[in-house]
């Protein structure tokens, strides 16, 4: 159990007089994720988590890349033959490409977009969408290090970023959509996907996305104030590069 608060103490009193519980605080370690506090600052990574999935499909000594996609490929799905030829060699790519999810959303979103792509074709499956997937573990094994880190004297206010690439999709013609928030210099959620329908207006776009990205930031914001954990002094900053 992870407990976080002004004062917590009391709390942790009354639940020894219902259960018997060990106190290993500071946390170092929760879900997968390595925590290391410092002065006014704290990081959270899974570099033991990467150099696992590294020693897992051999990748502990592969030449590394300095981007998560593979440039100027656009994956697309496997026919018949090639998911079937892909079948035949019994590769296990749902437990390979929910590892990388798993990074994700927890500490990486530079992985954000190439996971939701992957994501998309996993009925699917061909040769194709292994070797990205093998590009990735190669990005991942030259920037295992990567975190998020939050510094108490960075700008503490609540600041947002959204966009949306309209009809970008080779196949389809949908609209990828994004949008992240940061809080004290680091980002706190974030989030892509793509639409399910063709839209026909740009515009139409960036208000759905701010909808959802304001409906998150209010929740976040009544969330933290609920808690007692952080009280904003300041308006949410959004920013939005479509001027219609």
């Amino acid at each position: 159990m992870a407990i976080f608060g002004k004062n917590f103490q009391q709390f942790k009193e009354e639940i020894k007089k219902e259960f018997s519980i060990k106190d290993i605080s500071p946390a170092d370690l929760l879900l997968g994720v390595k925590i290391h506090q410092m002065n006014n600052c704290i990081t959270l990574d899974q570099q033991h988590f990467i150099d696992s999935l590294l020693d897992l499909y051999g990748m502990q000594n592969c030449k590394t890349i300095g981007t998560p996609l593979v440039p100027n490929e656009y994956l697309s799905p496997a026919t018949d033959d090639e998911k079937e030829a892909f079948e035949n060699l019994g590769i296990n790519f749902r437990s390979a490409v929910g590892s990388i999810n798993y990074l994700s959303t927890a500490t990486r979103p530079d992985l954000s977009h190439v996971v939701r792509s992957l994501l998309q074709y996993l009925e699917k499956l061909g040769m194709k969408h292994w070797k990205a997937f093998l590009h990735i573990l190669k990005y991942l094994c030259g920037m295992r290090e990567l975190g998020l880190y939050y510094n108490q004297k960075c700008n503490p206010g609540l600041i947002a970023f959204a966009d949306a690439d309209w009809g970008n999709c080779h196949l389809t013609q949908h609209s990828t959509l994004g949008y992240l928030a940061q809080l004290h210099g680091c980002l706190i959620f974030w989030k892509t996907r793509k639409q399910p329908l063709v839209s026909f207006s740009t515009t139409k776009e960036e208000y759905k996305l701010l909808c959802d990205l304001i409906s998150k930031l209010l929740w976040f914001q009544q969330w933290c104030q609920e808690a007692d954990i952080f009280h904003f002094r300041n308006a949410i900053t959004v920013w939005e590069d479509n001027q219609s």
